[in-house]
């Protein structure tokens, strides 16, 4: 049974004792339970002694001893020709042993590191223990600190580091593809990590200094070789494959033997060599690679070029200014059928978008900087008037869309497909406000004319732009909805109105119905109307309606557009002067040109616009599809004059029995779009005004730059505001007083 009572001890003859049984745990001949036992004894007799322990001779022996041990076995293992092995060997007797002996010396370990009640001296942990050249420790750090110093730094610095050079040689070969690494090169980098376990905060001092610095610089000039014979040699596509391969290796055989400290550094120090010094290659061969649609490289390159700091940069670049090239050739392609046939602009632009779009979807995993780029270069495309004016195209289109058409059309669920794909397009638009100016006259000329394909597909396309422009964007269009409703009730009342109080002589001999249209909502001005003699057949339905409406709307003013009405727009007129009988639908001022001819078979062109009160531009206009229909024949070719006779065509003949004259009437002429386009100038000198009044109101005093900006931000979900006009309108307001200086 052991002893815990203090002994007098006489170290030089008990020390032997231990250092026998010490002998054999290190030799791994082992240990029987008694003499483990006979261990513990002689180290707690030996560190309690008195007069005086001998606890700091204890250490020094142990030291000495793990001195002589390591320097015998560094000899063992320098006899082998596999150096790895035989020191794999070693470490794992050494690294158990040492564990075990630092148990065996638990009172020890206490005894060193705590300070002795009867030495008043102050205690320095880092200063060596009496006697001894290694510091306060447990027999565990000393003994990794006499292997690092007797086995690691003596081979290192006295046997040309045969040890770390076998290991990277095994490495070499196994990148080159000869050799599998044995298990032994995991074991002893791990010695490597593992040595440093008692060191400050655990800090991987000699690691680093003996395989990771080494190993880093071995991996630089092994990857700097390859990654230059493989570039110059093999095409961009066989490079690319092969430094993700390599890399990929690089990772599974960094996880395998390094620390996971040095994963990172490794595997960027590859990627600098493999990826980051060849870039400019990859960048130069990025635009080949979109265009022939060799997308398995572009996603290579992409996985390639984002493991360095911006390297996908220039590669987003390239495929935004590709993408904008090719939408812009394609315009350009298209030339002036635009204009007549928006079709094919807008749907190539969507067919392309979608293409684009899952190119970065499928290619570039999703990135939001790909689709930020698409998104970019579809903003260029869309927006570039050097060819085209997108927001008009689009406006037609819809109109397209959402126009009956004799010749078949597209089902609802087309129409509605189309319009979601279109409305991708209408938000890289700058000019909305453009847009907004084109669809609005559009849909009033679909509603007045009544030809919308269905009330339900415009309601759609209306909830679109809603959503993507706010309520104020739509606010007039469904007020014209809403108008078009009000005037069916209205009709409704005015037939009640007019059955009620006039019979006979006294009522209304012509089919009559009546638009009422908000003049704020509609896209409508008076300016494009013109001088117009009503025919007196129609004059008495006209006073009927103005006074039935005036009876029930006290205060409210009726303005005439006879161009636009619908109730005359497209009236039906019988010819009886023919064998056969004809119907026309013709627009009022047609309509009041035909009348003329009720009782009078021929007139000059000057007659005909004293009668009808229209003026040369217009009367010509109205007469060019009667008279190319051969209803009217002419005296002169060319130009209408004045002297030029008009009459009645007596022999007039016709496959059709109905036969709509006013079709060509409702195209779109120049002087529409220029007057649309002026007034859309108009209205933003208007809205910026209102946005420089708004903001001064609310923030009282401001400079002028700072002015300029917020009205910009104000301004920048509707159009692009220039500075020019900007700077026009704060003049109008300082003239007007509303600002000042």
């Amino acid at each position: 049974m052991s002893s815990l009572h203090s002994k007098r001890i006489v170290f030089d003859r008990t020390f032997p004792e231990f250092k026998q049984d010490l002998e054999r745990l290190f030799d791994f001949a082992g240990l029987d339970p008694v003499s483990g036992m006979n261990m513990y004894q002689l180290v707690y007799d030996m560190c309690t002694s008195y007069p005086k322990p001998h606890t700091k001779k204890l250490f020094n022996s142990i030291a000495d001893f793990l001195t002589q041990y390591t320097t015998k076995i560094r000899m063992s293992i320098l006899d082998h020709d596999d150096v790895v092995s035989a020191y794999v060997r070693e470490w794992e007797h050494y690294r158990i042993a040492s564990d075990a002996s630092s148990k065996i010396c638990e009172y020890l370990n206490k005894r060193i590191l705590d300070k002795d009640p009867k030495d008043h001296s102050k205690m320095d942990k880092n200063r060596p223990v009496e006697g001894g050249k290694y510091k306060r420790q447990t027999v565990h750090a000393l003994a990794y600190l006499i292997w690092k110093e007797r086995i690691i730094d003596d081979i290192r610095l006295k046997h040309s580091d045969r040890f770390m050079y076998q290991i990277f040689e095994l490495i070499r070969r196994d990148r080159d593809g000869k050799d599998t690494v044995p298990n032994v090169v995991a074991d002893a980098i791990n010695s490597l990590v593992e040595l440093n376990t008692f060191t400050e905060n655990k800090q991987l001092h000699l690691y680093n200094e003996v395989l990771e610095r080494p190993y880093l610089e071995k991996t630089r000039q092994y990857y700097e070789r390859e990654a230059a014979a493989v570039i110059s040699n093999d095409n961009i596509s066989q490079y690319m494959k092969k430094a993700n391969e390599r890399l990929e290796q690089e990772v599974a055989r960094n996880l395998k033997y390094c620390h996971p400290d040095s994963h990172n550094i490794i595997i960027r120090e590859c990627e600098t060599q493999y990826v980051a010094v060849h870039q400019s290659r990859i960048h130069g061969e990025f635009e080949v690679m979109i265009s022939n649609e060799r997308y398995e490289d572009c996603t290579m390159a992409y996985n390639l070029l984002s493991r360095i700091t911006n390297g996908v940069n220039p590669l987003l670049e390239i495929f935004e200014q590709y993408i904008s090239n090719i939408g812009k050739e394609l315009i350009a392609g298209m030339g002036n059928s635009i204009a007549k046939d928006p079709k094919e602009y807008v749907e190539s632009l969507m067919n392309l978008h979608i293409k684009y779009m899952n190119v970065c979807q499928k290619v570039f995993i999703n990135d939001a900087a790909f689709v930020a780029a698409v998104d970019k270069a579809f903003r260029t495309i869309i927006n570039d008037t050097s060819i085209v004016h997108s927001p008009e195209v689009l406006a037609r289109y819809c109109d397209v869309l959402l126009k009956k058409t004799h010749k078949g059309g597209f089902s609802e669920q087309e129409i509605e497909d189309k319009l979601d794909r279109m409305i991708v397009l209408f938000k890289y638009i700058d000019d909305k406000d453009v847009y907004q100016k084109f669809y609005s006259r559009m849909l009033a000329k679909r509603l007045i004319y009544g030809n919308s394909v269905s009330d339900e597909a415009e309601m759609n396309m209306i909830t679109r732009l809603k959503i993507s422009c706010g309520v104020e964007y739509t606010s007039k269009l469904q007020k014209m909805f809403t108008d078009i409703t009000l005037s069916t009730e209205i009709n409704g009342k005015f037939s009640e109105y007019t059955k009620k109080n006039f019979n006979g002589e006294n009522g209304s001999p012509v089919d009559f119905s009546i638009l009422v249209l908000t003049a704020g909502a509609w896209p409508l001005t008076q300016s494009s109307m013109t001088e117009f003699q009503l025919p007196t057949e129609l004059e008495k339905n006209v006073t009927h309606f103005s006074t039935f409406y005036n009876t029930h709307h006290i205060g409210r003013k009726l303005t005439w557009l006879w161009h636009l009405s619908k109730g005359m727009q497209f009236t039906d007129v019988k010819s009886n002067y023919l064998e056969k009988r004809y119907e026309f639908s013709v627009s009022l001022h047609q309509l009041g040109v035909l009348l003329l001819f009720n009782n009078v078979d021929a007139y000059s062109f000057k007659d005909i616009r004293e009668h009808t009160g229209l003026n040369d531009l217009e009367l010509r206009r109205v007469m060019k599809p009667m008279i190319d229909l051969s209803v009217f024949l002419v005296s002169t070719s060319g130009t209408l004059q004045d002297d030029t006779e008009v009459k009645l065509n007596m022999g007039f003949t016709n496959k059709r029995n109905k036969i709509k004259i006013s079709s060509s009437l409702q195209t779109e002429t120049h002087q529409e779009n220029d007057a649309t386009r002026r007034s859309v100038d108009e209205d933003r000198k208007l809205y910026l005004q209102a946005s420089i009044v708004r903001v001064m109101k609310s923030r009282k005093s401001l400079t002028h730059t700072s002015l300029v900006q917020e009205v910009i931000n104000q301004a920048k979900s509707r159009f692009n505001p220039s500075m020019p006009m900007i700077k026009k309108c704060i003049e109008q307001l300082l003239e007007k007083q509303y600002i000042q200086r």
